[in-house]
């Protein structure tokens, strides 16, 4: 019998969603669709256009990371709309940072770009240091001490350190830690503007992406507010040759 052409069979509608059928009566099972026509209880399974386009809705929800049960919310209203929203949100931050992470990696020629810094709350730890071992090794003991006390913020970049241009062996160690955080060295680092610049190397050669950020800032007028940012990106985590390191160099700027 010729099938009706406005209905989709179980077959069509998988393939062109790009799912299998297990997971199409996966859904089914959770109450999200039903087939529009079903040839008795075990029978073959069509579906319309404005099923199908809802189990498109399904796929792409679950693509960005939602649960069958906050989808299934979704569609009876049931979902805090707000929270989904910020969610989704909070994503897209996660997603354009990882986007800026491989066009940096990808980028053999960084350039000095005017960018917004976002506020951002740390645990903040200040210190002498002068070498980079110093750097290291007490960047990591105040990550430990963050994580243990406070956990992580994941939707920001991880680690960055802090340092006056007038006082450079002064710096400020700082993990990120969840919004609302409270306690002794937990401080909110405003949103701010800056000269930015992406260093591929090791951490020895930043000095010199510093300084060329503060003669950028001087042919082009701008004014420092007086210190200067380090924000790991890739370092040895990720890579073992220092060569490929990437670090976000910032020189916060006064606000016009």
């Amino acid at each position: 019998m010729r099938k009706n052409p406005n209905l989709f069979t179980i077959g069509e509608v998988t393939q062109a969603v790009g799912i299998t059928r297990r997971i199409l009566l996966h859904y089914e099972e959770c109450g999200l669709v039903q087939p529009d026509v079903k040839n008795g209880p075990t029978g073959n399974r069509y579906y319309t256009i404005d099923t199908f386009v809802k189990i498109r809705t399904i796929r792409i929800f679950q693509n960005l990371g939602l649960s069958l049960s906050e989808i299934r919310g979704y569609f009876d209203d049931s979902v805090d709309l707000p929270q989904l929203i910020g969610r989704l949100e909070t994503l897209r931050d996660e997603l354009n940072r990882h986007i800026e992470s491989l066009k940096e990696r990808s980028n053999k020629e960084p350039q000095v770009k005017l960018v917004r810094l976002p506020q951002q709350t740390v645990y903040r730890r200040v210190y002498p240091a002068s070498t980079v071992a110093e750097r290291t090794a007490l960047l990591h003991a105040t990550a430990l001490e963050a994580m243990r006390l406070y956990g992580t913020d994941i939707t920001q970049r991880m680690y960055l350190v802090e340092s006056s241009i007038a006082r450079p062996k002064e710096v400020s160690f700082c993990a990120a830690v969840p919004p609302g955080s409270k306690g002794e060295y937990v401080e909110t680092l405003p949103a701010a503007p800056a000269l930015s610049l992406y260093h591929h190397g090791a951490y020895e050669d930043l000095p010199a992406a510093e300084k060329k950020l503060r003669a950028y800032a001087r042919r082009h007028g701008f004014t420092p507010k007086g210190t200067l940012r380090r924000i790991y990106l890739e370092g040895p985590p990720q890579h073992k040759d220092p060569a490929k390191f990437i670090t976000q160099v910032a020189l916060p700027l006064e606000e016009e």
